[in-house]
C-alpha cells in the first residue's frame, strides 16, 4: 500500500467509533479528539463537552484499590515502540452525574505515523458482576435495608420495557442474556439500564435490583 493509500486519523476514528463500546480517542497532548455516541450513553457527556479537554479531567479513572489511573503525567501516553501493545484493564470511572462505573478498557495504539495526532484509542464497556454474585449482593442489601420511602412510586416511573429489563436483572441475567431474551441489541439494553438507574436514583445495577426485590416483600 502506498503512502497515498494510508488510512488517516479521522478515517480510523470513524471506523472505530461504529461500535457499541464507548470510544475515547486521545492525541499526543492528552486531549480528547474522538468521542462516539456510545461514550455519551455510558459517561453522560455530549461530544461537545468532551472534545478538546484533557482526558484525565474527563475520565478521572481509579484502579480497584482507589489509586489514581488517569493523571497529567499518564505513562500510557509516553511514546512506545512501533509494535506497542497496551494491556486491557479494569478501572473505576464516573459518569457526568458522579455515578461510579466499573469499566473494562481496551486500548488501541495507532500506527507510528499517526501517533503525532492520535496517541491512543480507548474502547470502554461497563463490567457486569457475575449474575450469581450480583444476586447475592442484592439479597444481602435487601435483608439489611428498609424499603426506601417512595420506592414503589419510583418503580412506577419505569416504562413497561424498562420494568421488563429490571425484572430480568433481578433473575440474575446479565446484559448480554437480556439482549438475547428480548431480541434487542446490547447497546439498547445498556440504554434501558442507564434509564432505570437514573429513574430509581440508583448508583449501580445491584442497588436497582435490591430496590426491586425489597418492594416485593
Amino acid at each position: 500500500m502506498g503512502a497515498t493509500d494510508r488510512v488517516t486519523g479521522p478515517e480510523l476514528l470513524d471506523v472505530l467509533g461504529r461500535t457499541s463500546d464507548a470510544m475515547v480517542a486521545i492525541d499526543s497532548d492528552l486531549r480528547i479528539v474522538g468521542w462516539n455516541e456510545a461514550a455519551t450513553t455510558l459517561l453522560g457527556r455530549d461530544e461537545d463537552e468532551a472534545l478538546g479537554r484533557s482526558c484525565w479531567e474527563v475520565l478521572d479513572w481509579d484502579d480497584r484499590c482507589g489509586n489514581e489511573v488517569c493523571a497529567e503525567n499518564c505513562l500510557a501516553a509516553v511514546p512506545g515502540d512501533p509494535d506497542e501493545i497496551v494491556a486491557t484493564r479494569q478501572v473505576m470511572g464516573r459518569s457526568s452525574t458522579g455515578r461510579r462505573l466499573w469499566l473494562n478498557v481496551s486500548t488501541i495504539v495507532p500506527p507510528p505515523e499517526m501517533r503525532g495526532e492520535l496517541r491512543l484509542v480507548h474502547l470502554l464497556r461497563e463490567v457486569d458482576l457475575p449474575p450469581e454474585l450480583e444476586r447475592l449482593v442484592a439479597e444481602r442489601i435487601e435483608g439489611r435495608k428498609p424499603v426506601p420511602e417512595g420506592a414503589a412510586k419510583l418503580l412506577e416511573t419505569l416504562t413497561p420495557r424498562e420494568r421488563e429489563v429490571l425484572d430480568l436483572l433481578t433473575e440474575g441475567l446479565d446484559g448480554a442474556a437480556i439482549a438475547k431474551r428480548l431480541v434487542l441489541s446490547p447497546a439498547t439494553v445498556r440504554n434501558h439500564i442507564q434509564h432505570i438507574l437514573s429513574k430509581l436514583d440508583a448508583r449501580s445495577r445491584v442497588e436497582a435490583v435490591a430496590l426491586a426485590l425489597r418492594t416485593r416483600r
